[in-house]
């Protein structure tokens, strides 16, 4: 997840420039960087309110948990969650299937 700050002095002065910058910031993160931000944002909800992420999105996919904005959040970086996941274990299968050396 490409995070770009800017100050006064930094700030992009033509749109290119900052399509110049936001390529370049793109092209510098991985799938695992988002994958530990997100782990990290999940710890943070998981110490506020003492509850794992799984046991809380069942939770809150039953409604028992209202609708509160950080809620709402919770739920989408889990969800955003599995999916990096999910992605990840795909591209692992890949490699094992297709890019390791066969033995003959």
């Amino acid at each position: 997840m490409a995070i770009m700050k800017f100050t006064s002095a930094s700030m992009p002065r033509a749109s290119e420039d900052f399509r110049q910058t936001l390529r370049q910031a793109l092209e510098n993160t991985s799938p695992l960087d988002d994958f530990v931000q997100v782990i990290t944002d999940l710890t943070q909800y998981e110490l506020r309110y003492s509850m794992k992420s799984d046991v809380f999105h069942a939770r809150f996919e039953a409604g028992e948990l209202g609708d509160a904005l950080d809620l709402i959040r919770w739920a989408n970086k889990y969800e955003i969650y599995q999916e990096i996941k999910a992605e990840l274990a795909e591209m692992v299968e890949l490699v094992d299937a297709y890019a390791l050396p066969v033995m003959a």
